[in-house]
């Protein structure tokens, strides 16, 4: 095998070692399965990545000869909303500054580079059909359904669609499963250690993958890991003055009596 064979194989997080990445080793871990379970449904691949910004998801599929074109969509804000309340700022966010950071790693030649908002990108411009699309722009709920949207038009008759920071865009997330069950569109979904989330469109049968039922049936770590990094909001309604509240509303509307 190639070094780049037994890297995938060993989900090794070497193939994200050259530019920084704003993911957790366990999302590695479980994008690196992903991966390496659709190279194993296609012989040849392409892969659509929404929200780049320094290019280091890029890496393994920029590494992947399988890999025959990626497309990376970022609308490069300096600052941008989140549905956690607060906009997140990105310094130096430019697609030369991406390329320049990627070209370290390998040939750019197979990237499609599109500056905007999935809102208002002509669908032609991705010239290829996607088979894995990466979701990781603009984290609000009508962003990512609209991301969606956009990824099932690029999609090939099947394929997966992967979310990262599911913690934060679950309402979006939720919103995207109902358009599914709304159209009639077949789909599997599943959480992925630590804060992935996977849909397959169709027949796209990631999830048999060993490397995706692995971290699959052991997806408790995605359950707590998402609970607990919301857990401050629970902290801040358990502070005196709003648990006092809650107590009083509680026993005015009998909330806490059982017969």
């Amino acid at each position: 095998m190639t070094d780049f064979e037994t890297a995938i194989a060993g989900l090794d997080l070497g193939l994200f070692g050259e530019i920084e990445s704003q993911s957790s080793d366990e999302d590695k871990r479980s994008l690196l399965a992903c991966q390496l379970a659709a190279r194993g449904l296609r012989p040849k691949y392409s892969y659509l990545e929404i929200g780049s910004y320094l290019g280091g998801s890029i890496q393994p599929y920029l590494l992947d000869p399988r890999c025959e074109r990626i497309f990376s969509i970022d609308k490069r804000p300096e600052t941008q909303p989140d549905s956690r309340g607060v906009d997140y700022t990105y310094l130096n966010n430019s697609t030369a500054r991406m390329l320049e950071n990627l070209a370290r790693v390998a040939s750019t030649g197979k990237i499609t580079t599109i500056d905007g908002s999935t809102r208002d990108i002509d669908r032609s411009r991705v010239d290829a059909k996607i088979d894995v699309c990466f979701i990781d722009g603009e984290h609000t709920d009508d962003a990512v359904l609209t991301d969606f949207n956009f990824c099932l038009d690029a999609l090939a008759e099947i394929g997966a669609v992967l979310f990262h920071d599911a913690s934060v865009t679950y309402n979006g997330i939720e919103r995207c499963i109902r358009h599914l069950d709304e159209t009639g569109v077949t789909y599997r979904a599943y959480s992925l250690p630590n804060i992935v989330f996977v849909i397959e469109i169709g027949d796209f049968p990631m999830h048999r993958s060993p490397a995706v039922l692995d971290r699959l049936t052991n997806n408790h770590a995605s359950y707590i890991y998402s609970l607990r990094s919301n857990d401050y909001y629970r902290q801040f309604a358990n502070k005196p003055p709003f648990r006092l509240y809650r107590r009083a509303v509680a026993k005015w509307k009998g909330l806490n009596k059982f017969e």
